[in-house]
C-alpha cells in the first residue's frame, strides 16, 4: 500500500510546533504549505486547527482528508488517529488484530483490517495491556463500523500465555466482540527476521510471524486445557496438522517469507493478501510433485 502525503496548513504556532516536533520524531516526511499555495490534487492528509480548516474550502475531499485539531483535543490521541489512517490507509477498521508472543520480553504487533499498525516490546504485561486498552479505546472512539477484536498468541511459554488471556477475559467479560487464537510455535523457523530491519526488535518479528498462522481459536471454556483438548480433540488434531504443514512449507521457503516479511513491516502489503500469496504457493507446490 503506498502511503498518502501529509500536509500541514496552519498559523497557529503552538500546533504547528507540537505536529512538527512529533511527526520529526516518528520519521513520518510531510510537508509545510500556506493558505495562498495552490493545493496539490493527490492522496493526502491535511494537518491545520479546527477553526482553520473551515477555509480549506476548494480540497477535493475525494482524495484528502482533512484532520482538524481543536484546542480541547487530546493531542496524543490526534496522533494516533493520524498515524493510524496514514500506515493502514483509512479512518474506520472491522477488524483489530493483536498478536503476541509471550515471553520474559512480550512482543506485540497490531493490525488493523490485515495492515500493520506498528509493534513495541515489553518487559511489564500491565504496560502491555495498557497500551491495549488505550489502543481500543481510541479506535472504538472514532471507528464508524462494528469492531472485531483478535488476539494470537504463541503457546511457546503457555503458563505466561494464560495469564494474559486470563487477564483479557477479565477486562473484556461482556464483550462478544474479542476472539483468541493460540498458535502451537512448534517447528517454528529460527529464522531471525528482526535482523532484516533496524526498526524491529526480536520478539515484535516474533509477534508478526505468528499473525501469519491461523491458530486454533478457543473460548473461555476450554484455553486452559488447550493442549490436553489438541490430544482428545479431533477436530483441533487435524486443526494443528494443517497448521503445522503450514510452518513446514514456511520453512522451505524461507526467501519467500523474508520479502513477505518486509513488504508488511514497510506498509507495502497486509497480512490478508501474505496469507493468500502462501496458499496460492502452498497449492502450487503440491500440484507439481
Amino acid at each position: 500500500m503506498n502511503k498518502v502525503k501529509i500536509f500541514i496548513i496552519t498559523n497557529n504556532s503552538r500546533f504547528f510546533y507540537n505536529v512538527n516536533s512529533k511527526l520529526k520524531e516518528l520519521k513520518i516526511d510531510f510537508k509545510i504549505i500556506e493558505f495562498k499555495d495552490k493545493f496539490p490534487r493527490i492522496p493526502s492528509i491535511i494537518l491545520s486547527t479546527f477553526e482553520e480548516s473551515k477555509l480549506l474550502k476548494t480540497i477535493d475531499r475525494t482524495k484528502s482528508i482533512i484532520l482538524p485539531y481543536k484546542k480541547q483535543d487530546d493531542f496524543k490521541k490526534y496522533i494516533f488517529n493520524l498515524t493510524k489512517i496514514y500506515y493502514c490507509g483509512k479512518e474506520s477498521y472491522s477488524n483489530l488484530l493483536f498478536s503476541i508472543d509471550p515471553g520474559q520480553v512480550i512482543g506485540l504487533a497490531i493490525f488493523l483490517d490485515g495492515h500493520y499498525f506498528y509493534s513495541k516490546s515489553y518487559y511489564d504485561e500491565n504496560i502491555l495491556f495498557l497500551d491495549i486498552n488505550e489502543c481500543i479505546e481510541n479506535l472504538f472512539e472514532n471507528n464508524k463500523d462494528p469492531l472485531d477484536i483478535i488476539f494470537k498468541f504463541g503457546t511457546g511459554v503457555f503458563n505466561l500465555t494464560k495469564k494474559l488471556i486470563s487477564k483479557i477475559y477479565k477486562i473484556y467479560n461482556q464483550s462478544d466482540m474479542v476472539k483468541i487464537h493460540l498458535v502451537n510455535e512448534s517447528k517454528s523457523s529460527k529464522i531471525k527476521f528482526h535482523k532484516l530491519s533496524e526498526k524491529i526488535f526480536k520478539h515484535e518479528a516474533s509477534a508478526i510471524i505468528l499473525a501469519l498462522r491461523k491458530g486454533i481459536e478457543v473460548d473461555r471454556g476450554n484455553y486452559f486445557k488447550f493442549f490436553d483438548l489438541m490430544k482428545a480433540n479431533k477436530d483441533m488434531r487435524k486443526q494443528l496438522e494443517e497448521e503445522l504443514d503450514n510452518v513446514s512449507f514456511l520453512c522451505q521457503n524461507i526467501e519467500l517469507l523474508k520479502i513477505l516479511f518486509l513488504d508488511i513491516i514497510n506498509y507495502k502489503i497486509s497480512i490478508n493478501k501474505v496469507i493468500d500469496i502462501i496458499k496460492e504457493k502452498e497449492l502450487l507446490s503440491v500440484i507439481s510433485e
